[in-house]
This record gives structure tokens, C-alpha cells and sequence, in this order.
């Protein structure tokens, strides 16, 4: 079994410690970082596989990360997925479609959060793991 790496990105402690939680119960292999600097700081020296990211947080938004990512690291611009609480705003939908990436609502559930996860993992770790 590959074990496949996931970069949490939030702010908020208790989301982090929440899909930690449920992430490790599933397999992955878990980074945290709880803003868009230090998830910066660790995509310079981690390789990961998909990238779990806020929208709204102070400082660097999600949306400034994601474009950092698809310059610095563009093989995982097709690997995020965005988790928000507060996608209400046109200028965020229309962001996000722009875009073309998933969206988890906060609050998740569990099994909609690894579907969508998995849905985004490179074909050869799915396949490398029987998904």
C-alpha cells in the first residue's frame, strides 16, 4: 500500500485536528499548517498529493495560496480541493468554477470529505491502492 500525503490548510485548530483525525483513520499521511505561509513552508520540503484548503483565512487567503501553488507547484493545481463554511458570495462561486476545483462545506460530513479526496489522489496512488 502507497501511503498518500495531504496537506491540511485552515486556520481554525479545531478543523485541523478534526480531519486529522479522520484522514489518519483512513490511511493518509498528514501535514497541517494553519495558514497560507506555513503550507508554503512545507511544500518546499514535502512532497504531497493532495492539498485540503480554506478559503477564508486571515493573511494569505486560500484563493492567493491556490495561485502560489499552481505557479510553484503547478502538478497540484488539479489537486486541491477547497473546504469553506461560507461560500455564499458570488465572487467565491464563480472563483471557484473558474477554477474547476471541488468544494467540501464545512461542516462536512466524513464520507463526503474522502470521496472527494480520493476523487483527486493521481490515478497511479489509486491504482497503486486498489480505488
Amino acid at each position: 500500500m502507497v501511503t498518500k500525503r495531504i496537506l491540511v490548510v485552515d486556520d481554525e485548530a479545531a478543523i485541523r485536528r478534526t480531519v486529522l483525525r479522520v484522514l489518519e483513520r483512513h490511511q493518509f499521511n498528514v501535514l497541517l499548517a494553519a495558514s497560507g505561509e506555513e503550507a508554503c513552508a512545507l511544500l518546499e520540503g514535502h512532497t504531497v498529493d493532495v492539498v485540503l484548503l480554506d478559503l477564508h483565512m486571515p493573511g494569505m487567503s486560500g484563493a492567493t495560496l491556490f495561485h502560489v501553488i499552481a505557479t510553484q507547484w503547478p502538478v497540484l493545481a488539479n489537486r486541491v480541493v477547497v473546504m469553506s463554511g461560507d461560500v455564499d458570495a458570488r465572487s467565491d462561486e464563480s472563483w471557484l468554477a473558474l477554477n474547476r476545483l471541488p468544494l467540501v462545506h464545512k461542516p462536512f460530513e466524513i464520507h463526503e470529505l474522502i470521496k472527494v479526496v480520493e476523487s483527486v489522489i493521481p490515478r497511479h496512488l489509486r491504482e497503486a491502492n486498489g480505488l
